[in-house]
């Protein structure tokens, strides 16, 4: 029960990071719109193009998540590689752009298969069970002495190797427990039946969601990641559910129509968004 709370009171905190970074980039921003009604000084045109608005949300949303998502790499080489055809005149690579674009996102699609919803969580699993299994043992062997020790069978030896104990209680994975709906210019429209709904990803690039989740049903703080650019998801809760928005979104929102009702949800049922919005908004509603 700690646990959980606790879990609820790190989501609740504010990311002091996120505000700092987003504070340093309007500073530089009013400085340089400042500097430039001077003519004492002559900024390049250029850098007001396109191109680098793409570095800077590139660099937030890099700095915001530690450089983990691989999104803020292709933000940045996209905006490079305009900056730079808009920069150095002869240099005439605005034609390869978004042929570059298209194949890095594809790229980043088959790479981050591997690493999303139900593997992700599978690996996370087995990493967890194997280190508290290890560590228990140790506990064990040293801090614990049992009272009336019994003689080991073979029986016994077969079944002590270095497999965890099963969990009677767990429920079986489904295929329908993990989200993965990837929309490249089209839509994804999904609905979720499961009772034991574990979070997922969602991947929008020049395309739309929308998931319907009222007739699902979570346990506890389940994360849905998403990665939107150019597109737009929308989320349909239950009433009873809490929804926490962790979403660095750039040129884009987060939009809340849900009917608000007095009293709080259900703090065992915690839908947490996190990931990347870019150009591209998230609506949440309830029935």
């Amino acid at each position: 029960m700690s646990e959980h709370v606790n879990d609820i009171e790190y989501q609740n905190k504010p990311n002091n990071n996120g505000k700092a970074i987003i504070g340093m980039v309007l500073l530089i921003i009013g400085g340089l719109l400042l500097v430039r009604q001077f003519s004492y000084f002559l900024i390049p045109g250029w850098i007001w193009e396109w191109p680098t608005w793409l570095i800077v949300a590139g660099l937030y949303i890099g700095a915001k998540h530690n450089y983990r998502r691989s999104i803020w790499f292709i933000l940045v080489f996209i905006g490079l590689a305009g900056t730079l055809n808009n920069a150095i005149p002869g240099l005439h690579i605005g034609n390869l752009i978004w042929p570059g674009m298209i194949i890095m996102i594809g790229l980043w699609i088959i790479l981050r298969r591997n690493h999303s919803g139900a593997n992700r969580n599978k690996w996370e699993k087995q990493w967890e069970q194997k280190w508290e299994y290890k560590w228990q043992q140790k506990w064990d062997k040293h801090y614990h002495t049992p009272i009336d020790p019994q003689p080991q069978t073979p029986a016994d030896d077969e079944t002590s190797g270095n497999i965890p104990p099963v969990n009677p209680n767990a429920r079986p994975i489904t295929g329908d427990d993990f989200l993965d709906a990837t929309s490249i210019f089209g839509g994804v429209k999904k609905t979720i039946l499961s009772k034991n709904f574990r979070g997922g990803d969602i991947t929008n690039i020049f395309g739309g969601a929308e998931i319907d989740l009222t007739q699902a049903d979570i346990d506890g703080k389940v994360v849905l990641d998403i990665t939107q650019l150019f597109g737009g998801t929308k989320i349909i809760v239950p009433p009873h559910w809490q929804v926490i928005s962790n979403l660095s979104a750039v040129f884009a929102g987060v939009d809340d129509k849900r009917l608000r009702k007095v009293g709080a949800g259900d703090n065992n049922k915690i839908l947490v968004l996190e990931g990347v919005s870019i150009f591209a908004g998230v609506e949440i509603r309830t029935f």
